[in-house]
């Protein structure tokens, strides 16, 4: 049998076990109207790069970006955003880590056992970040709704301030919502991912995921988990987690569609749009990083060269990596 003979099988094999069949009919979905006069809405996300390796240490800067949107006579308008820029040393070599902070050997514990654990402990120190930010977000403003980027998930709970951030919000009357980018849950029990199990449904709408999935992950999930399709020409339904007003699911997706309106991308609220931006900036700064990096390592006497090979692409890995050349070899070789 050829590869071609064993793709079409695969293909065949796929698309039957694809189980798409959508029953509307079995699904709590509730219907959406966007309120009228929608309280304003501040959202936060956070990125984060690599700039420079030297050994089994890396050094990063993640940024946790904060911007509120507050609705006049003529539309939303945005607010002064607040940036937070923090730099940030990791290894994964454990005598280096023991010589560093404890919030260092917390990231290290927490990330001992994932692949590329560089990646991984930077990751977490922009969700905790992002959380420190979001926490001041829920205790200056009132009556709001503060819309966190991702699930409303504390993995590695040590780490993580989303308790407080409830809390803040109860205390303030604050809305609190996790909207995710992309899902793969299966929460609905299809092999499907719910997105495209949902994703024949026609319509506005929000629809609970079952409780049996949310008893699963209760001990690290502050909230509710629903997926929403938030304006009627939305290209897709997205995990939406409330975390307050938990009571009120129409009163939270009412003012979320309110604020999904935008032309550039229907259904996803323009604010985190707005937030993901202004986070995602810090890898537009590289040059001006960089360039730092270049002049204190002169001060301390290492040459341009042993400074130059240490310089790392936005994920970490070194620009002289030889899988780069490789890639490099591969790509000339065509």
């Amino acid at each position: 049998m050829s590869v071609r003979d064993e793709m079409r099988d695969a293909v065949n094999l796929m698309v039957r076990f694809r189980d798409a069949k959508t029953e509307p009919e079995a699904l709590d979905i509730r219907p959406i109207r966007a309120a009228e006069t929608p309280v304003d809405l501040v959202a936060v996300d956070g990125s984060y790069t690599f700039l420079y390796n030297l050994g089994s240490m890396w050094l990063a800067v993640a940024r946790a970006a904060a911007i509120p949107y507050a609705l006049g006579e003529d539309g939303f308008h945005p607010r002064p955003p607040v940036v937070v820029d923090r730099a940030i040393v990791v290894s994964v070599w454990e005598e280096v880590v023991q010589r560093q902070s404890e919030l260092h050997r917390k990231l290290f514990e927490a990330t001992s056992h994932r692949d590329e654990q560089h990646k991984e402990m930077v990751n977490e120190f922009r969700k905790h970040l992002e959380g420190e930010l979001a926490l001041k977000v829920a205790q200056e403003h009132k009556g709001v709704v503060v819309a966190l980027d991702g699930s409303l998930m504390s993995i590695p709970k040590e780490l993580d301030h989303l308790e407080d951030v409830v809390a803040a919000c109860e205390t303030n009357g604050n809305v609190l919502v996790g909207v995710s980018k992309d899902s793969m849950l299966h929460a609905f029990g299809r092999s499907l991912p719910d997105e495209q199990y949902l994703a024949a449904v026609n319509g506005m709408g929000y629809v609970r995921a079952p409780k049996a999935f949310e008893e699963q992950k209760r001990d690290i999930l502050y909230g509710d988990v629903y997926f929403a399709r938030l304006h009627p020409q939305a290209p897709k339904w997205f995990r939406a987690d409330v975390g307050t007003f938990r009571d009120d699911p129409d009163f939270v997706f009412s003012q979320l569609a309110a604020h999904s309106k935008s032309g550039l991308s229907l259904g996803y609220p323009f604010a985190l749009i707005e937030a993901h931006r202004l986070a995602v900036l810090i890898r537009q700064h590289r040059e001006f990083l960089e360039d730092e990096i270049l002049k204190e390592c002169a001060r301390l006497g290492m040459t341009v060269g042993e400074v130059a090979a240490g310089l790392t692409q936005m994920e970490g890995r070194r620009h002289g990596a030889f899988h780069e050349y490789l890639d490099r070899v591969a790509r000339d070789l065509k």
